[in-house]
């Protein structure tokens, strides 16, 4: 089991990666939304401020799943982030 320390060190981590969180109104769900093409991770919500609290938290919370290895293997494969625990990652 992952402890909170660690899932804040791996959430600092792929927040570096992820950089400044923009998002953008997509007219097709009526929502903002941000998604980063290496965390399998959106989020939407009714303003870009809602969004732009929110999805540090759900980066977080995908974070302690996979450092728990709770990750399916398909979405890990396509998983490009350095945040979280898997053979190979490079933890700084």
């Amino acid at each position: 089991m992952a402890t909170k320390k660690e899932i804040k060190q791996h959430l600092k981590i792929a927040l570096s990666d992820v950089g400044k969180i923009e998002p953008w109104f997509d007219k097709d769900v009526n929502s903002w939304v941000f998604e980063h093409p290496s965390y399998p991770v959106g989020c939407g919500g009714d303003s870009r401020e809602e969004v732009i609290k929110k999805y540090p938290l759900y980066l977080e919370e995908f974070i302690s799943e996979r450092l728990n290895n709770n990750v399916s293997p398909t979405v890990e494969i396509r998983t490009k982030g350095k945040g979280g625990k898997r053979e190979g990652a490079i933890i700084y």
